[in-house]
């Protein structure tokens, strides 16, 4: 029997996740369907291609060779028949974006526009999403390019660093701690008797850890009044005196006119933001966003230079 799409796909998912149930779940079948898809696909390659027991899986050195043709052999036909459909005017050109809500990059809303002026026809549907399902909805094709924090730890997703921050405070004009600070920064320790406001954890648990982390290695307990998912719920509390809000510099530039904004000092201060996709999207749609992305890039100098795509 020759081998089946939906039987690679299949295969792709045990392969990534190393996991037969959460990969059934990924494809929609059941385990013992998916089962004897893999023994099947098996049966036809003459090879074994993962090595499982009750409690583990993983590839096999065949296995790893077969992965990567089995993802350039998926994410070919899902290209044409992509679009197949595009050029019979049956299904409209879509690209789908997922980014955390409170990132405030022109570089996405120019990026989107040049490339609808080319492509007039083309729907850019957004999602507002963390960046843990940001990378999530990329690994699960949900998503064709997502926005979030790097760095990107998935092996099978492709990136491209797309602007470079630091971590600041920002401060009502009337807040004590202004004496405190050191022309345009401010130390990390100077916090420790504020009330802050971060971002709520679910929007990026490991980077919240990270946080609670440094505050404990600069000597104290932050005193967390408010986690919100809202910038300007962050800086209503700086404004009216209630709180300092802790926040990137790329998401309050430029700064509102009534509030000092000032950098942390004390520890290795860098973040930076990324634009990550799958290395099976191969789709010209995808080619042509991120053609214009690295265009919008250059135009807006929003990094230092010109890095290269990882993965």
């Amino acid at each position: 029997m020759p081998m089946e799409l939906r039987q690679l796909r299949s295969f792709i998912a045990v392969a990534e996740e190393l996991h037969f149930q959460r990969a059934a779940r990924r494809v929609n079948i059941s385990q013992p369907a998916l089962s004897h898809q893999i023994k099947a696909l098996e049966g036809e390659a003459g090879v074994t291609l993962l090595a499982r027991d009750r409690r583990h899986v993983a590839l096999t050195p065949a296995g790893e060779a077969f992965l990567a043709r089995a993802r350039e052999a998926v994410a070919a036909v899902d290209a044409a028949v992509r679009e197949a459909r595009e050029a019979a005017g049956e299904e409209p050109p879509e690209l789908r974006i997922g980014f955390v809500s409170y990132l405030n990059l022109r570089v996405i809303s120019r990026s989107i526009a040049a490339l609808r002026a080319e492509r007039p026809t083309v729907t850019v549907r957004q999602s507002e999403m963390p960046t843990a399902e940001v990378y999530a909805a990329l690994k699960e094709r949900q998503i064709d390019i997502g926005f979030g924090v790097l760095p990107v730890t998935h092996p099978t997703l492709k990136f491209r660093p797309v602007a470079e921050g630091h971590w600041s405070v920002v401060i009502g004009e009337d807040n004590p701690l202004l004496s405190s600070a050191d022309g345009g920064e401010m130390a990390l320790a100077s916090l420790s008797e504020q009330a802050l406001v971060l971002f709520e954890r679910g929007l990026n648990p490991p980077l919240y850890d990270a946080w609670m982390a440094r505050f404990q290695d600069a000597g104290f307990e932050p005193r967390i009044v408010l986690e919100t998912n809202q910038v300007q719920t962050g800086l209503d509390m700086a404004r009216d005196g209630a709180a300092v809000f802790l926040v990137a510099s790329y998401i309050v530039d430029p700064p509102p006119p009534d509030l000092r904004v000032f950098r942390l000092a004390g520890f290795e201060n860098k973040i930076a933001i990324g634009a990550a996709w799958h290395e099976d999207n191969k789709t010209v749609l995808l080619a042509d966003y991120l053609r214009h992305l690295r265009a919008t890039l250059s135009a807006s100098k929003s990094i230092r230079s010109d890095p290269a795509e990882g993965g």
